[in-house]
């Protein structure tokens, strides 16, 4: 059996490759593979975006990328284009923010549009973005504590210390050690994030209603619309999201298991 490669694009060097190798032990198996491919700061998903809108969107993703890179073309030796049957990328709400000057379009425009251009992982890609940061994995409770993430929103001027306000929580601190049973939490308490941001209820949606109505473009319009908007923004991992997008209902029900929420 040929071999699933899926390429997963971030920004940052450390956290989000912990992460990644994490995801591998624990959810990947030996047909298939996360390869992490990191794009540094000032060559960002916003980059990427605009070389593609130059190029009316018919350049190659992982070929802008290994031209724009080093780091990441030595990552890309040997593969090519079609040895990726799917492309994710995971960006920081933060570094959004800091990446756009003054002199460019508004933050939630550019946004926007990028969420639709990375909205098809067999294609151009796939955009999770994490709100405000990668970080934010860490600024949880166990759902049996009846609580959402420690921090429901933050003001956006704090972002800027966000980082070092989770660094010393001890439960889900080392993403080198996250099991499988901490990753059930962590998408419990995502999904319930998420239909709180955009249905005002922190319970567990139908699944049905999380595929079809509950997708990353939906969870940014409601972040602009009832957070940015008031200065503030809500506390949300995408990475979770994104495994609960993944796989198949058998994993849905493996975590969640009522069939109410099926």
């Amino acid at each position: 059996m040929t071999k699933k490669y899926i390429a997963i694009i971030y920004e940052g060097e450390k956290t989000e490759r912990q992460l990644v190798n994490n995801l591998n032990n624990i959810f990947y198996d030996d047909v298939s593979e996360l390869v992490p491919i990191m794009f540094p700061a000032g060559e960002n998903i916003y980059m990427l975006w605009k070389q593609l809108k130059k190029d009316e969107f018919q350049t190659d993703l992982i070929e802008v990328i290994r031209e724009y890179n080093s780091d990441a073309a030595k990552v890309l030796k040997g593969y090519q284009r079609n040895d990726f049957m799917e492309i994710y990328l995971f960006f920081d709400y933060d570094g959004h923010q800091n990446n756009l000057s003054g002199s460019e379009e508004r933050i939630g425009d550019i946004l926007e549009e990028m969420l639709d251009t990375f909205s098809e992982e067999t294609d151009l890609g796939k955009l999770y973005i994490n709100y405000p940061m990668v970080e934010s994995l860490r600024d949880n409770k166990p759902p049996s504590e009846e609580a959402c993430y420690r921090n429901c929103a933050i003001n956006l001027e704090n972002i800027k210390n966000y980082k070092q306000s989770v660094h010393n929580l001890q439960i889900y601190q080392d993403f080198r050690k996250l099991n499988r049973g901490q990753w059930y939490e962590l998408c419990i308490n995502a999904v319930c994030k998420a239909n709180c941001i955009i249905n005002n209820t922190y319970c567990v949606p139908k699944r049905k209603t999380f595929i079809d109505e509950m997708g990353q473009d939906k969870l940014y319009r409601m972040q602009k619309q009832k957070y940015v908007s008031f200065g503030v923004i809500a506390v949300i991992n995408s990475i979770p999201l994104f495994l609960l997008e993944y796989f198949k209902k058998e994993f849905w029900d493996e975590i969640f298991g009522c069939e109410s929420i099926k």
